[in-house]
């Protein structure tokens, strides 16, 4: 037998449509995430799924709502996780590319140089927050094991588990990508 996990993005905030750094700023939809995410919520409606896993901000909450409206069979194992959480960004959170290197030029920089070290400056090391997506991602793999598994997330926290359970390194992280009110199916 195998496990079968479909990785949710959260849908889309407004933060999300101006392209701005947004990890643990607590954020609801916006009308076109609101949109998107009863789309998502149609389309995985007939879906069977033994375990649900959910993050505790409110993009997340929000998108998880409308997919258990949707759902034609909700499993008995619900689970919100305060382990599903989004990159702490630090100085970073809240600005744009641009305005990162414009205000923050030598971090951006470093970040660009060597994405896989860098620690967010007030935020997460990017190599910490891969060993805490890795570890929880192995630990619901180990606990269960042979079932359907749905987690609705954020983007970093689905890359990561992505690369941990495909590859194992978190080298290839930026290899993929998800948009907002995206599923991705992967066995295991």
């Amino acid at each position: 037998m195998s496990t079968c996990f479909t990785f949710l993005r959260h849908a889309q905030t407004d933060a999300n449509a101006s392209g701005v750094f947004s990890g643990k700023t607590d954020l609801p939809l916006n009308e076109e995430g609101k949109e998107c995410a009863l789309a998502a919520a149609k389309a995985l409606s007939e879906e069977r799924f033994d375990v649900i896993f959910y993050g505790t901000m409110k993009r997340v909450l929000q998108t998880t709502d409308y997919v258990l409206s949707e759902m034609k069979r909700v499993p008995k194992i619900i689970l919100k996780s305060d382990r599903i959480v989004e990159t702490d960004f630090g100085r970073f959170e809240g600005l744009g590319a641009d305005e990162i290197a414009k205000n923050y030029p030598d971090d951006w920089k470093r970040y660009m140089e060597d994405w896989q070290t860098f620690v967010f400056p007030g935020g997460d090391s990017v190599e910490e927050y891969y060993e805490r997506c890795e570890k929880f991602i192995h630990d619901v793999l180990f606990e269960y094991e042979n079932n359907r598994i749905l987690i609705v997330a954020h983007k970093g926290f689905i890359l990561a588990c992505l690369s941990a359970l495909l590859t194992g390194d978190m080298s290839d992280l930026f290899t993929r990508d998800i948009q907002n009110g995206e599923a991705v199916t992967v066995t295991v």
